[in-house]
């Protein structure tokens, strides 16, 4: 027996019940290509382009958070809204990769189950489906970092994006997503660009920055979100089995079944580089501050030169090296600018940070490098700093005897991290913050003050840390690597460098290990008051 309809004897009361409802989310009730009524946050969704922002511009939302929550049909439903009734309505849906977008249950597939049944033709050809008004509704996927130029000349009215946070940075969403939606003068149709996604991913960062707020990477300061959010929760979902759905969602990693289950933005994934409970409590710039007279400092500088959105930054961050050995990042700073703009930027930072800091550069490969380089160091000279330059290296067989992880290869950026998140995680093992392993550093700095500590990297507490975080967190599966090879590079020197040591390490066991003979009479080191060649000195 059919379920009556409560409003069936009441007509005013349904006519005008209908009327607010298309009036708040148009073209939903009665839509043949909407095969369920919408989940209440589903409806929200698909309504907000109604009252939120100017009709003249591209209308931004992100609906999710935790899984289940039925993203995949609210982006559906969104794109069959005026494919229903607009002839002219072209829409496009996107995922990250090919797999993503055509295995069980994905968009594509539920698109198909939803849509061919009703009569919509599907252009295979063209991966597009084609409805009785004939309106167009496209899939695709943007796997490489220029997919989203195949689509100069497009124009859409509507482009969703299932799982946003899988694209690692915002240049296609931006792309396409915003330039590539237009109409006729006269039209009423609008535009929207809406996505769907839980937290996590390479691109977790840029999209809680936009739909949720977060820290801005090149300031450092906290930024509301600039688009409207709808969170949804499996327990919203009915069509589910929730039960089954939540025990097998407990068998997961934490943070991700936080994410997962709950929709938490907050929630992190550990790294695997550089964890933030590594670095310890954040100290005080100035209570917990280094003596000058009992550290050495360094600015290391990763060098980029373009002012474009999608370009590195030169990042340069400021890492101080006690007597005992422990490290402390004092302060980091990145930009994007031209050549001339980031001297100047470099000179200036130079003297904020004193006389009493090196400057060091790093050297890239190829012709230009070193000229760069001896351009820079000349007028840091000028300006009385003190210059230094060098370029990546792999591990010694000192530093890799004091690894606790195991190496990555020699020639990646991943390798010249190794050395450093070693040093990093053993710092966290002899502080005793981590769970008495019974390694040999476990506790062993447990209780001292941090200019006593003899291992680890501590990180001085300002505007730019969250953004620091942010980033060498990440690492390597982010685009932005500007601050963790400025931190290796800060790191390497030095560890060649070390307070009181001027001459590198790596120099010493060269010059100790080679023959006499063959070494310049003028470039054998005296020892002992002996000549390198074994004479007593005259």
């Amino acid at each position: 027996m059919a379920r009556p309809d409560p409003l069936e004897a009441h007509s005013v009361a349904r006519e005008q019940i209908l009327a607010a409802f298309n009036e708040i989310c148009p073209f939903v009730y009665g839509n043949p290509f909407i095969p369920h009524w919408p989940l209440p946050a589903q409806a929200v969704f698909l309504g907000l382009h109604t009252s939120q922002g100017s009709n003249d511009e591209v209308f931004q939302a992100l609906y999710g958070g935790a899984a289940g929550g039925g993203k995949s049909d609210a982006l559906l439903m969104a794109a069959a809204q005026y494919a229903w009734r607009y002839p002219e309505f072209a829409g496009i849906c996107f995922r990250r990769t090919f797999t993503d977008l055509t295995q069980p249950g994905a968009l594509l597939d539920r698109a198909m189950e939803w849509w061919l049944p009703a009569g919509v033709q599907w252009a295979g050809s063209k991966s597009t489906f084609v409805f009785p008004s004939g309106a167009k509704v496209a899939f695709s996927f943007l796997r490489t970092p220029t997919d989203h130029l195949k689509y100069q000349g497009a124009e859409y009215h509507y482009s969703a994006w299932d799982e946003l946070t899988q694209w690692p940075d915002e240049r296609p969403y931006e792309y396409v997503g915003l330039s590539r939606l237009r109409r006729q003068a006269n039209s009423d149709l609008p535009l929207r660009t809406l996505a769907a996604s839980n937290p996590g991913g390479p691109g977790h960062n840029w999209v809680m920055r936009k739909f949720i707020g977060g820290t801005n990477p090149e300031t450092g300061e906290f930024e509301h979100a600039r688009h409207l959010y709808v969170p949804a929760r499996i327990q919203d979902n009915p069509y589910l089995d929730q039960e089954a759905y939540i025990k097998g969602l407990m068998h997961m990693h934490p943070t991700v079944r936080e994410q997962l289950l709950n929709g938490d933005w907050s929630a992190r994934e550990s790294g695997d580089y550089f964890r933030r409970d590594w670095f310890g409590p954040f100290l005080h710039p100035e209570k917990d501050r280094i003596e000058d007279r009992d550290c050495i400092r360094v600015r290391w500088w990763d060098l980029a030169a373009s002012e474009k959105a999608d370009a590195c930054r030169t990042a340069g961050v400021l890492m101080a090296r006690t007597r005992n050995g422990a490290r402390f990042i004092e302060h980091g700073v990145a930009f994007r600018k031209t050549p001339g703009s980031r001297d100047d930027a470099i000179v200036k930072q130079a003297k904020i940070d004193g006389h009493g800091v090196y400057v060091g550069i790093e050297i890239e490969g190829g012709s230009g490098g070193p000229a760069q380089f001896e351009a820079l160091e000349k007028r840091l000279k000028t300006e009385g700093f003190k210059a230094v330059g060098a370029r990546p290296a792999t591990m010694t067989d000192k530093e890799k005897k004091t690894m606790t992880r195991a190496a990555s290869s020699d020639s990646a950026k991943a390798a010249r991290a190794d050395p450093v998140a070693s040093c990093l995680e053993r710092g966290y093992q002899r502080r005793g913050e981590c769970p008495d392993t019974g390694g040999p550093w476990w506790g062993a700095d447990r209780g001292k003050a941090p200019s006593e500590e003899r291992d680890g990297i501590r990180i001085f507490v300002g505007p730019w840390v969250q953004a620091y975080l942010d980033e060498v967190e990440g690492f390597p599966d982010i685009p932005l690597k500007d601050f963790a090879d400025a931190t290796t590079g800060a790191w390497a020197w030095l560890e060649a460098h070390p307070f009181g040591l001027r001459t590198p390490y790596r120099k010493i066991e060269q010059e100790a290990s080679a023959e006499p003979q063959n070494i310049h009479p003028i470039d054998r080191r005296e020892a002992n008051g002996r000549t390198r060649s074994g004479l007593w000195r005259p």
